[in-house]
């Protein structure tokens, strides 16, 4: 990816274009950096964890190999996240919302159970079972992991 600066932005590209500022064509043939594009880089960075932010000019990059080098580069950041009760409390919200998703296609038997007296058939009750067990045992998981970052990270899937 490249940028340049136009009328004060950072400018992204997928590549150079082959049209800048009345330059026609023969854009590719010339060295990117006489036009204004330099390299974007983004920094290694947990996208779990952190942001990247705040693209901007850096005329003495160094690229690992020592060598500098101008390009753009991004700042990286914390997430302000909340604590970590209450991404526990999150987490097992959503555990408990995918539960009711899957619940919902067979609470109608239970309806008729409790309403006309008509049992629920065995295989559907034992499915319903090992979801309600699914829940319980991912709950107690997620209330035993102890960094933000497991917690957020957690599958909930089942």
């Amino acid at each position: 990816m490249k940028a340049r600066i136009e009328g004060g932005k950072i400018i992204k590209y997928a590549s150079v274009p082959n049209k800048i500022d009345n330059i026609l064509g023969g854009a590719k043939n010339l060295d990117p950096q006489s036009l204004g594009f330099y390299d974007v880089i983004v920094p290694n960075y947990d996208p779990t964890t952190q942001a990247i932010h705040n693209l901007h000019f850096d005329s003495a990059y160094e690229n690992g190999v020592g060598e500098t080098q101008e390009v753009f580069i991004y700042d990286v950041k914390d997430k302000e996240l909340d604590d970590i009760a209450t991404l526990k409390y999150n987490k097992i919200a959503e555990l408990k919302s995918l539960a009711n998703v899957k619940l919902q296609s067979t609470d109608w038997y239970v309806i008729r159970e409790a309403s006309k007296g008509l049992s629920v058939p065995t295989s559907i009750t034992a499915s319903r079972d090992a979801i309600l067990s699914a829940v319980n045992t991912k709950e107690s998981e997620i209330n035993s992991l102890n960094t933000k970052k497991s917690v957020i990270e957690y599958d909930i899937n089942f």
